[in-house]
């Protein structure tokens, strides 16, 4: 049986806390924060794996601890090799627009200063600074906008009328 044969017969039988664990251990571990078990598994888990996305939101392990502010969990996952600039196949979001939008500014000004870029778009032409400005989180706002990115960008989501 084909490895994409045994998934969809996991994914029938088990709900998605099940299947989390099943199959994506170290999306799992990033999600909850389970720094022990994390890296535990990066001892034994393939580099190629980092990049893995999984079948919920096409998202990579670096992508889950992002959007759960797991700053520990993405410090050992780019240390493990994980790229800082992933892109999601679905949307083509990085780890940067995910902690963004999660307003997680730690994890944002890490990526940063780690070199994630801060002006990439996503397939909707929306680049991190959008999405912590549609999240409403200032603080991620500030980071981004220290850091280089193109605040004006942001007239797109708040046209202003001048009379």
């Amino acid at each position: 049986m084909s490895a994409a044969g045994a998934g969809a017969g996991v994914e029938a039988g088990f709900s998605s806390e099940e299947l989390l664990s099943l199959r994506f251990p170290l999306h799992r571990a990033c999600r909850d924060g389970d720094l022990a078990t994390l890296c535990s598994l990066l001892q034994h888990t393939p580099r190629a794996h980092l990049a893995a996305e999984d079948s919920f939101y096409g998202w990579t392990p670096v992508h889950w601890a992002a959007h759960f502010g797991k700053l520990e969990c993405l410090i050992q996952l780019v240390r493990a090799g994980a790229t800082l600039d992933v892109s999601t196949t679905r949307y083509a979001q990085t780890p940067a627009h995910i902690a963004a939008f999660g307003g997680h500014p730690q994890c944002l000004v890490w990526l940063i200063q780690a070199g994630a870029s801060i002006n990439k778009p996503d397939c909707e032409g929306e680049t991190p600074i959008h999405k912590a400005a549609r999240s409403g989180s200032l603080d991620c706002i500030s980071a981004l906008a220290a850091n280089g990115a193109h605040a004006e960008t942001l007239e797109c989501l708040f046209p202003t009328k001048c009379d």
